[in-house]
């Protein structure tokens, strides 16, 4: 008879001691606003509008009065974006989303 020569089997991995994370997180995630340093908001304009030199500048100051900053200008097909931000005020942390219920 021949000899027969096997290989080793391969050692299974340990199990962590530590559970899954899928079993310990929720699945939606939570996003609190002591992240958010800042709020950003766009305002849509015409390439006319954009290439008046005219009406881009009121509103850049107008947003500025109101302290917020140009961040970006973006193309939007036949129209622009104006991407403007400013830093979070502590006061709007609180946000109500839903229907309010009655009497409030």
């Amino acid at each position: 008879m021949r000899e027969r020569v096997e290989e080793e089997p391969e050692p299974e991995p340990e199990p962590d001691e530590t559970p899954p994370a899928a079993a310990t997180s929720t699945l939606v995630p939570t996003v609190g606003d002591a992240g958010r340093e800042y709020e950003y908001r766009t305002e849509l304009v015409t390439a006319t509008q954009m290439l008046d030199g005219k009406s881009l500048p009121e509103q850049l100051n107008k947003a500025s009065t109101e302290g917020w900053d140009l961040v970006d200008i973006i193309v939007v097909g036949d129209r622009h974006a104006i991407l403007l931000r400013r830093a979070r005020r502590p006061g709007q942390s609180i946000r109500r989303v839903g229907f309010a219920p009655p009497g409030l």
